[in-house]
């Protein structure tokens, strides 16, 4: 004989019970005669459910860098910040130099 369908609020209080019991999952499932693997199943489903909703649209920003060429192989980029001093060759890529700027400012 196979066990009758059960609703998400039915679950939902069994997955109280459950926690309020103090059992292991296992066990709960062994006393209520429920198969662990839906139990299991039901569960994670019920999570998912839950959790769609709650996403949120995150804004990207973009980092937007100009270059110059130098002809000078010699010339360098110093950065000073605090009491620190960082030089760079002037061959540094621009995109690598602005998320080293940005990640100084955070």
């Amino acid at each position: 004989m196979r066990n009758p369908q059960r609703s998400q609020q039915e679950w939902r209080q069994l997955f109280k019970q459950q926690q309020h019991s103090g059992l292991s999952a296992v066990e709960f499932c062994r006393q209520q005669h429920i198969n662990i693997q839906t139990f299991y199943a039901r569960r994670s489903d019920i999570r998912l459910l839950q959790t769609q909703g709650k996403f949120v649209q995150v804004k990207r920003e973009v980092t937007t860098v100009e270059s110059q060429e130098f002809t000078a192989a010699t010339e360098q980029i110093t950065l000073a910040y605090g009491s620190g001093q960082l030089s760079l060759p002037i061959t540094v890529p621009p995109h690598w130099l602005a998320a080293l700027m940005k990640a100084l400012n955070e």
